[in-house]
């Protein structure tokens, strides 16, 4: 399985910019069951001067490439909103990995 983390660092500045533009574009794309399984939506911190907010989902076998593109899509309706920043980490699951180095997951 493979997993997205996403992380989006907004200046707290912005937090009901983002806030509405959030409710609106979640209109436009909700979560797509055929491409991805959302585990986390939302969990929200504060640290220093920025709101982080961080999202984890399992992607759907084989739709890797197309939920990349409908992520870019969305967030570029946030990119004329100063200071907010996207990072994604994609991780293998240990089902994924520990076969690489000849190792299976224990039950």
């Amino acid at each position: 399985m493979v997993l997205i983390l996403s992380t989006t660092k907004v200046p707290i500045s912005k937090a009901k910019e983002v806030g509405k533009r959030y409710l609106e574009v979640a209109k436009e794309f909700p979560p797509n069951k055929s491409l991805e399984k959302v585990i986390l939506q939302l969990g929200t911190r504060i640290i220093g001067n920025e709101i982080e907010v961080i999202s984890l989902v399992e992607v759907k076998e084989g739709k890797y490439e197309e939920l990349l593109e409908r992520n870019t899509k969305v967030r570029l309706r946030y990119a004329d909103i100063e200071g907010i920043n996207f990072e994604d980490a994609t991780f293998l699951s240990g089902v994924k990995s520990l076969p690489m180095i000849g190792f299976e997951m224990p039950e």
